[in-house]
């Protein structure tokens, strides 16, 4: 059987699906108090509605909700290891894992209360740039239990759905340092729908005992991943069992699956091919999530107001910062500013004489110039253009080098009019892509390409920190 929550204007409504139809059970009975009567008696209840002559409502009709708009708990697990292979692949860091990750079926708790239906718009978690889904498939507990077996635990499934599992990168990597669990990266909204599903119904889908559903994902019609969900390394009966020690669990309850691998954007991140990643989730984005058997869900991305500010705790262990000091020699004072050096050659520099700051050039000719790099920070090149007016003026700008393309000589390439030609160093075989560089992406790449700079200059003062850690220095600064 196919089981449904759906509003009325009198409120939630729950039915079961007949031919298109939903079949409506009793005003203010619960699907979650249908499911603590276990199997049977909501084979019977169903039963009882396909057979009452109540009015029925075509299911294209309906607004449906999520199936139990309000669990008594949401697990989400890691069931596919190979989504966290992938996700540390695409932050930079081996695939390897710890012994851990194959020793104990990992979950966490996520919010019942920002549970949202298939159809249902979904706000972008507030402070957050990354925004990301996360294509999973739940089980639903029926009959409570405790000290559960694996093999007990999938006999207390009484159903099955979808489950998006909404993620906000961003936050999720700033408090990644806290190490005591998942928090505002991943209680915005979490997705269940359209339907809850009986095991019976899915019997046909069972290859060795799982599940073999197809799975696909898309954003604005474009498949994202697909996949099936018999890759699973742990299986439900595995993480219910688990769950289950010394733990009461309660009619309703879900447990999600984890990413099917590759059904998610973080893992098609590459700091090395740029261009591959689809971009975060943005305001008026749709995503599609469809799983045989289960259904599809449909929904759109609403962008959210900024979150009210919280000022930072004093650390008293916090050591002050370490001054900055160029060790290059120099003709000239690191002053902020536009220097002529030479006839027809200026030099643009900025006042701390730190390496992160990078400096830059100008050389006028006959009725053009040529900018020598940009910088890494809009506002900064701004400034530096500006007072590159006087000379621009008089030798319009028609050409920039770039001479290392790797990051912070070039993100101010954006600022850069269309007349200007930009010619790369022999890193970058090309001209570069100006439209790439106007990204989120790119502020990942300055930050990891400045820090393997520091590295190259100054190891012994540079802590060595891998892609991972310096994603989320970056979070914590805003530099999304």
């Amino acid at each position: 059987m196919r089981w449904v929550t759906y509003a009325t204007d009198a409120g939630d409504r729950v039915g079961v699906i007949g031919e298109d139809r939903i079949h409506p059970v009793a005003q203010g009975v619960s699907l979650v108090e249908l499911i603590g009567r276990g199997a049977g008696g909501l084979r019977a209840a169903g039963e009882a509605a396909l057979a009452s002559a109540a009015r029925t409502v075509p299911l294209a009709e309906a607004r449906l909700r999520a199936p139990t708009p309000r669990p008594p708990s949401v697990r989400d697990c890691l069931c596919f290891l190979d989504h966290m292979r992938n996700c540390r692949q695409a932050t930079g860091s081996p695939r390897t894992l710890e012994d851990a990750w194959y020793q104990i079926p990992a979950f966490y708790f996520a919010c019942p209360s920002t549970i949202v239906g298939p159809h249902d718009d979904v706000a972008i978690s507030p402070g957050s740039a990354w925004f990301d889904f996360e294509l999973e498939i739940a089980a639903v507990i029926g009959p409570g239990g405790r000290d559960l077996t694996p093999e007990q635990a999938e006999e207390h499934i009484i159903g099955y759905t979808i489950y998006n599992d909404w993620s906000a990168r961003d936050l999720q990597l700033r408090e990644t340092p806290l190490a005591i669990g998942q928090a505002k990266g991943k209680d915005g909204a979490a997705t269940l729908g359209p339907f809850l599903v009986t095991p019976d119904e899915l019997e046909p889908h069972r290859r060795d005992g799982r599940l073999a559903l197809r799975v696909e994902a898309k954003v604005n019609g474009r498949t994202i991943g697909s996949g099936r969900t018999d890759a699973m390394d742990w299986s439900f009966g595995d993480v219910i069992s688990y769950a289950s020690r010394g733990v009461d669990l309660l009619p309703g309850d879900v447990f999600g699956s984890g990413t099917v691998p590759g059904c998610c954007l973080i893992e098609h991140l590459s700091l090395t091919d740029p261009a591959a990643f689809p971009g975060w989730l943005r305001n008026g984005d749709v995503v599609e999530l469809t799983v045989e058997g289960l259904g599809r869900t449909r929904q759109t991305v609403r962008a959210s107001d900024a979150p009210y500010p919280l000022t930072p705790r004093h650390n008293p262990d916090r050591r002050p910062p370490r001054p900055r000091v160029n060790h290059a020699p120099s003709k000239l004072p690191y002053t902020r500013g536009l220097h002529e050096v030479g006839t027809g050659v200026w030099a643009w520099l900025l006042p701390d004489g730190g390496y992160g700051r990078s400096n830059a050039g100008l050389v006028a000719g006959e009725g053009a110039s040529l900018l020598v790099d940009t910088l890494f920070d809009l506002p900064l090149t701004a400034e530096m253009l500006g007072a590159m007016r006087a000379i621009t003026d008089r030798h319009p700008l028609t050409r920039a080098v770039i001479t290392h393309a790797n990051g912070d000589h070039t993100h101010g390439n954006q600022s850069l009019g269309d007349q200007v030609q930009i010619i790369a160093a022999f890193e970058a075989a090309e001209t570069v892509d100006l439209g790439e560089y106007a990204t989120w992406l790119d502020a990942e790449r300055i930050v990891v390409n400045i820090h393997r700079r520091y590295r190259e200059r100054d190891p012994s003062n540079t802590p060595e920190l891998d892609q991972m850690t310096l994603m989320a220095m970056m979070a914590e600064r805003e530099l999304s």
